[in-house]
């Protein structure tokens, strides 16, 4: 009689797991991650009483789906006590499943993530530039940017669509708009921020002329970003300009 009311507890306890085991949000970023590509494989376990408060959450992992080794996952702090995290380097695709368990458990759910075989979001753009097909490649940047307002790929993608206009079309003073907006529209810690602010001034220094909207942009370069590389460079764009202003005082002071 002792034998069937254990045999009754674990059926009931297992039944109990399993429903909290659904309740674990399960995600991985990049979502569709490539050969050979670093992914990090997220557990949110705010949702669950039976995982809620345990001290260690491990990743069960296999290449063929029936054999399994048991890796230990950690808090991700900076997302919530309860977010655990495990990176791996994805050679092919790959099974695991996640709990509080040593070993492999049957009763779990299985997770799969595969290698994905569609283009990186920017992958079809560097094809279209290589084919110098510029329309096309505009085209679908302004696609990304609406797709991902705000974003850094947002900005990205209207990077390139600057760089286009100054390296392949030479249309400077439509190319310093967009690199005004760049600016105007993101954060200043995004890299095509930056990159927009050195390049306006270098387009206002050297192509349209504009002397002393250059110095402005390098200066606030310089109070944004004091410890950036590009500030050897921008130090001697400023000292050009100064000359050039001097030049220019020179001309005026004679000429009245």
């Amino acid at each position: 009689m002792m034998i069937r009311i254990n045999k009754y507890i674990i059926l009931f306890i297992s039944f109990i797991f399993c429903q909290d085991d659904s309740l674990i949000d399960i995600y991985w970023n990049p979502e569709y991650p490539h050969k050979n590509e670093s992914i990090v494989i997220y557990a949110d376990v705010s949702n669950t009483k039976y995982f809620k408060y345990s001290h260690q959450m491990n990743i069960h992992l296999s290449l063929d789906g029936e054999n399994y080794s048991t890796y230990p996952m950690f808090r991700n702090y900076n997302d919530g006590l309860f977010i655990w995290k495990y990176e791996y380097s994805l050679n092919e695709n790959i099974y695991f499943q996640i709990d509080n368990n040593y070993d492999f458990n049957d009763a779990v759910n299985i997770n799969t993530i595969e290698i994905s075989n569609k283009l990186n979001l920017f992958e079809k753009i560097d094809l279209l530039l290589i084919d110098k097909k510029y329309e096309d490649c505009i085209s679908e940047l302004k696609h990304i940017i609406n797709q991902n307002t705000g974003s850094s790929n947002a900005a990205k993608a209207e990077y390139m669509i600057a760089e286009i206009f100054l390296n392949d079309f030479e249309k400077y003073a439509i190319a310093a708009n967009l690199y005004k907006r760049i600016i105007s529209n993101y954060p200043n810690d995004y890299e095509e921020v930056k990159k927009s602010m050195f390049t306006l001034g270098y387009i206002y220094a050297n192509y349209l002329d504009y002397y002393s909207d250059a110095i402005f942009i390098y200066s606030e370069f310089k109070r944004k970003y004091p410890n950036d590389d590009l500030i050897s460079s921008i130090n001697y764009e400023l000292q050009n300009l100064a000359k050039i202003n001097k030049e220019i005082e020179s001309l005026l002071n004679s000429s009245k």
